[in-house]
């Protein structure tokens, strides 16, 4: 008769636990941005949807400014399992999917609009299967604004300006042979460590959007501001690969609905927070100088020659220059 309860109640958890369309579960998902940047909104967006999506039976905690790591440990933990979800500057997720280095080519893009058009087209599908074939699983893309470059002593008026400053970059190589060729001294150093090697002088400048040099109040330390545009950043928003696997049909079908959403709320709020941070950099008394962008472009060749060097890598180069 024990035998016989025991069976039952195991019985009937089985039966209760079939009877819910969602498990329930929390996710954890990380970022480098403050918690007032795109990233975090996009994330939030996300994690609102799943939300609603599985009656609340999903929840995503988004942890931002680097709480549970810099990128690389961020993207290193998705693949143990620590961390479910995470939006990491593609010049960094390279390191891992080396596919994705086409993206960090400088001056890439003609604009945003073509940015997001070879994110969400052809190029953006075939790299996709390369992010899921090295262990994660693709959700989508967000952007990281459209750079520019800052330096705490003196101003940039022309690529001359450039020559011989140690500026921080990525730990990329596409993002330190472009400094490189730029005339500078690339410094390949994590996010986190950035505020602090300006205030010393470790290095003399760095890369930004408008949103983080303003954020992150770059602009102490390093008060000169010039736009150059030189590349915009993409963003893959990954997911554990296991993780992504143990969801039932139901669920992904939120997750691909949800993130269609946070892409769309994230790059509207990169391209909002590129003007107007511009007018509070202004209002900060920011020194903002406009270098002979075509100069950069020039020293840029360079790198294409190094790195665009197969066939695949041309064709690929191709469809993202004839994409309209």
């Amino acid at each position: 008769m024990k035998k016989l309860v025991t069976m039952l109640i195991a019985s009937a958890a089985i039966v209760m636990q079939a009877g819910s369309s969602f498990a329930e579960v929390t996710l954890k998902a990380a970022h480098s941005a403050a918690d007032t940047e795109p990233y975090h909104i996009g994330l939030s967006k996300l994690a609102d949807d799943v939300a609603a999506c599985t009656s609340g039976e999903i929840k995503i905690d988004v942890f931002p400014n680097n709480q549970l790591g810099n990128e690389k440990e961020m993207i290193e933990g998705v693949l143990l399992g620590t961390i479910d979800i995470t939006s990491p500057s593609n010049a960094v997720l390279t390191n891992f999917v080396p596919e994705l280095a086409v993206f960090d080519l400088p001056f890439l893009f003609r604009d945003r609009d073509h940015l997001y058009k070879v994110m969400d087209g052809e190029v953006g599908d075939e790299l996709g299967e390369s992010v899921n074939a090295a262990g994660f699983h693709l959700l989508g893309f967000f952007e990281a604004g459209i750079r520019h470059i800052m330096t705490a002593s003196k101003p940039i008026n022309s690529i001359e300006d450039m020559q011989g400053l140690k500026i921080r970059t990525m730990q990329n190589p596409i993002h330190v042979a472009s400094f490189n060729a730029f005339g500078a001294n690339a410094t390949p150093l994590a996010y986190g460590e950035l505020y602090g090697a300006l205030e010393s002088g470790v290095v003399d400048g760095a890369e930004a959007a408008n949103s983080n040099y303003e954020a992150k109040k770059f602009y102490e330390v390093a008060p000169n501001w010039a736009l150059v545009s030189w590349t915009a950043l993409v963003v893959p928003v990954i997911m554990s690969k296991e993780k992504w696997a143990s969801l039932s049909d139901a669920e992904k079908n939120c997750f691909n609905a949800a993130i269609a959403e946070a892409e769309k709320v994230e790059r509207a709020a990169y391209a909002k927070t590129d003007e107007d941070k511009l007018a509070t950099l202004k209002a900060e008394n920011v020194n903002i100088t406009e270098p002979d962008v075509q100069q950069f472009r020039d020293a840029a060749q360079a790198v294409y020659d190094e790195f665009i060097t197969t066939e695949d890598g041309k064709r690929l180069l191709k469809i993202i220059a004839e994409t309209k």
